[in-house]
């Protein structure tokens, strides 16, 4: 059966981008249907693109795993370790299996269960695999990313999930982790998961074991991969602080809402954990949230903030947080 008459194959696909890639070093790569134009001669290198595009559920993440499994597979030489060292001395997977890693791993902090779909990116990624033109090799791997929804941190339409880590972190983490990072209540104790009753997932178990295997092969050690959960459930911790009104000062205008918000007493814990997991001082951030910094005459004063504008404030630097947890993972990957 001629090639052209198979169905479409993502390994087909991936073996085409390869092959041509590896055919412009030696001769002239051309493609069917080509503009000649875009012809290149020989020794001219081509670098080749593959486009993963499709509505929500269609399977862009699954074909994008695929894809990075084949070459990774195709390229890896037989003799090649399983492990190396680092600079600083740790031990780290191999380059292809660092390239493979990066999928789970970025799906754990930026994929989501929406209505459509159990595994859903919630961003945009761009992913750069580096070959050497000589062997054939992977050489090196980069990923950009762009427009992670934040919103997805502090809600979620009703049946749908925050993003995956939150329930790994709370269905596989053993219960002396649970108890360092105030997680004992569960799902149902937290705000930004909704506050809804769940039941402890295996897959979500099983996910949380997989996403710590994979931060090992990026280089991660144990003290670092504690800092990252740490940072996840203090962004948790972050939605449960609740804001009132000061005295009785909400009796003085029954028509506006009076620029008087403090902490309930109830949801100091929570403030004072979120600091802690963080490493930041409580009432640096108590006064962040409830007060706003205004320069006026050269004069700098401390505007005090209404309960929604708290609310707002809370909102904006736990997205702030996790977001830069997640472009650190970027950077590490």
């Amino acid at each position: 059966v001629a090639e052209q008459d198979l169905p479409p194959h993502l390994f087909q696909v991936a073996d085409r981008a390869y092959s041509a890639l590896l055919a412009s070093v030696h001769v002239g790569a051309q493609l069917e249907d080509e503009d000649p134009s875009f012809q290149t001669g020989p020794g001219m290198i081509r670098n080749q693109s593959i486009i993963i595009s499709g509505e929500s559920g269609a399977g862009k993440t699954e074909a994008t795993k695929y894809i990075m499994q084949y070459l990774a597979r195709i390229t890896k030489r037989p003799d090649a370790s399983s492990e190396i060292r680092s600079p600083d001395g740790k031990m780290i997977a191999a380059l292809e299996d660092r390239v493979l890693s990066s999928n789970p791993l970025l799906e754990s902090f930026g994929n989501a269960r929406t209505l459509r779909n159990d595994n859903s990116s919630r961003f945009g990624k761009f992913i750069h695999i580096y070959f050497s033109t000589e062997t054939g090799t992977i050489t090196g791997a980069s990923i950009s990313n762009y427009l992670l929804e934040k919103t997805r941190i502090t809600h979620q339409t009703e049946g749908e999930r925050n993003y995956h880590i939150f329930y790994q972190l709370l269905a596989g983490a053993g219960d002396e982790m649970l108890a360092e990072l105030g997680l004992q209540e569960g799902v149902s104790g937290f705000q930004y998961l909704g506050n809804r009753e769940a039941q402890k997932s295996r897959r979500d178990a099983n996910g949380f074991i997989e996403t710590k295997e994979c931060l090992s092969r990026i280089g991660l050690s144990l003290e670092d991969q504690r800092i990252v959960f740490s940072i996840a459930a203090a962004v948790l911790h972050l939605g449960n602080i609740e804001f009132e009104e000061k005295g009785d000062e909400a009796d003085e205008d029954k028509h506006s809402e009076p620029d008087n918000a403090i902490i309930s007493e109830a949801s100091r814990p929570s403030l004072i954990k979120a600091c802690e997991l963080l490493g930041l001082d409580e009432k640096n951030v108590s006064e962040a949230i409830l007060t706003k910094l205004l320069t006026i005459g050269g004069k700098t004063i401390h505007k005090s903030q209404s309960v929604a504008q708290a609310a707002e404030k809370r909102d904006a630097f736990a997205k702030l947080t996790y977001s830069c947890l997640f472009l650190w993972l970027f950077c590490r990957v």
